[in-house]
C-alpha cells in the first residue's frame, strides 16, 4: 500500500466519521455538539483531530510576521487544541481562547498549563455580554465552514460586535471557487462574496486567495476587516 493511497484512505475514514458525529447530533436536535463528540472520542489523540496541526496555523503566522500589530487583547474563536492561541501570547497579546467543547478546553489547558492565555467554553453564536467590545484582534479560523448555515449566518454577526474601535478581525478558511467538487461533511467552503456581505460594516483590510504547499489542492483565503476608529462601535450599541 503506498503512502499516498494510505494518506487518502485516512482522509476517507476521517470524512465518513465526520458526517456520522454530524448525523447523529442532528438528529438530537443539537446540531453543534458534534465538536465536544468529536474531542471526547479522540481519548487525546491529535490525529483524530483532523484540523489539528499541533503547531500555529502557517496563514496566521505570514500574517502577523508582515504586518506588525501593537498587541492588545485578543480573542481566539473556536480555539482548537489551542496553538495559535499560544502563538498570539507569544507575540505579546493578552489572549482570551474559547471554544464549544469541554474536552477541547480541558485538552488546552493540560497542553499549556503555564501560559497566561485565558481558557473558555463557549458557544460563539451567544457569546458572553462581557466580550462584546473588549477586543482588538479577534481571529477565527476554519470556524464559521465548520457549523451549519443557521449558526454560521448568526456567528457571523457576532464576531463584528466583540471589536473595539479600530479592531480587527483575521478569517481564515477554504474558499468556495469553481474547483470545489465535494462540500460534505465539514469544512464547508465559504464564498467570497458571502464573507463579504457579513462583514459589511468593517472596512476590508485585505482578502487574499491562499494555496498551501502541502494541500495544493485546496483553495484557501485569508480575510482582514478593520472596525472605525473613531467614535463608538456601532455594533455594540445594544450594550
Amino acid at each position: 500500500m503506498s503512502d499516498e493511497w494510505a494518506k487518502r484512505q485516512e482522509d476517507d475514514d476521517m470524512k465518513l466519521h465526520l458526517q456520522s458525529l454530524l448525523n447523529n447530533a442532528e438528529s438530537d436536535g443539537n446540531p453543534l455538539r458534534w465538536f465536544e463528540d468529536l474531542y471526547d472520542s479522540a481519548n487525546g489523540d491529535s490525529s483524530q483531530i483532523p484540523w489539528a496541526r499541533m503547531e500555529v496555523n502557517p496563514i496566521l503566522k505570514d500574517e502577523l510576521e508582515r504586518e506588525y500589530l501593537e498587541p492588545g487583547r485578543a480573542l481566539m474563536v473556536g480555539c482548537g487544541l489551542g496553538d495559535d492561541a499560544i502563538f498570539l501570547e507569544q507575540l505579546g497579546w493578552e489572549v482570551v481562547a474559547f471554544d464549544l467543547s469541554p474536552s477541547c478546553i480541558n485538552w488546552c489547558k493540560e497542553r499549556f498549563g503555564t501560559s497566561s492565555v485565558i481558557w473558555e467554553v463557549a458557544d460563539v453564536t451567544q457569546p458572553p455580554e462581557e466580550w462584546l467590545g473588549e477586543f482588538d484582534l479577534v481571529v477565527e479560523i476554519h470556524i464559521l465552514q465548520a457549523i451549519q448555515i443557521e449558526a454560521r449566518i448568526e456567528a457571523a454577526k457576532v464576531l463584528p460586535k466583540f471589536l473595539r474601535p479600530n479592531g480587527r478581525i483575521i478569517s481564515i478558511g477554504r474558499e468556495l471557487t469553481s474547483r470545489v467538487i465535494e462540500i460534505s461533511p465539514p469544512p464547508w467552503p465559504l464564498a467570497r462574496a458571502w464573507l463579504m456581505e457579513q462583514f459589511s460594516s468593517l472596512e476590508k483590510v485585505l482578502f487574499q486567495p491562499i494555496i498551501l504547499d502541502d494541500w495544493p489542492d485546496i483553495d484557501r483565503y485569508i480575510g482582514v476587516w478593520k472596525s472605525k476608529a473613531i467614535g463608538k462601535n456601532p455594533l455594540t450599541s445594544h450594550r
